[in-house]
């Protein structure tokens, strides 16, 4: 009987802390596991009454037939970007815009980029070879039908004109420059 007596003469002492006060009166904190249980958070919703912010929208302005460095600096004074694409035409000005992306007068949000069609020369048209006014018996050189003779170069003949060979002869080789018959001539 002693010995349960002692542990609570004890006990109170542990109670007591140094400065005479009572501890357990005080409240101790509930022990702590590891685990942790699940939370929920819970979002109240806003109750600002600020209106949400709008940007003003800018007016495409009427681009074509603008001069391009002229269009350019239109769109930057307001706050419009230009893409450039280019075609080639007749129709209008080298340099000048023949369409744009974007309706003149259509609302658009500022740093819009507005795509400009560019008018640009067409290419010259291939040129032309002057008309050939050449014998067909003749393929490989030019050999003038309304000419009275052709003769080889150095040979026998007395022109008045003169071809270097050789040359291929298709029949009826009128020049009669493929003596031999063998579709040569000049050889």
């Amino acid at each position: 009987m002693i010995l349960p007596a002692a542990l609570v003469v004890l006990g109170i002492v542990a109670l007591r802390d140094n400065d005479g006060t009572d501890t357990a009166s005080q409240s101790v904190p509930a022990p702590t596991s590891s685990s942790s249980l699940p939370t929920t958070a819970i979002t109240e919703p806003s109750t600002s009454t600020a209106p949400p912010t709008t940007i003003p929208k800018v007016t495409v302005p009427k681009l074509v037939g603008m001069k391009l460095a002229t269009a350019k600096d239109t769109l930057s004074d307001r706050g419009l970007k230009a893409t450039i694409k280019y075609k080639s035409t007749a129709q209008a000005p080298a340099g000048t815009v023949i369409s744009q992306s974007r309706k003149a007068g259509a609302g658009v949000l500022p740093d819009t980029a507005i795509t400009l069609v560019i008018a640009k020369a067409p290419p010259p048209p291939p040129p032309t070879a002057p008309p050939r006014n050449c014998d067909p018996s003749y393929p490989d050189a030019c050999l003038d039908p309304d000419v009275e003779d052709y003769d080889c170069a150095g040979g026998s003949g007395n022109g008045p004109e003169y071809v270097e060979g050789p040359i291929r002869v298709l029949p009826p080789d009128p020049f009669d420059l493929d003596r031999d018959g063998d579709g040569w001539g000049c050889e």
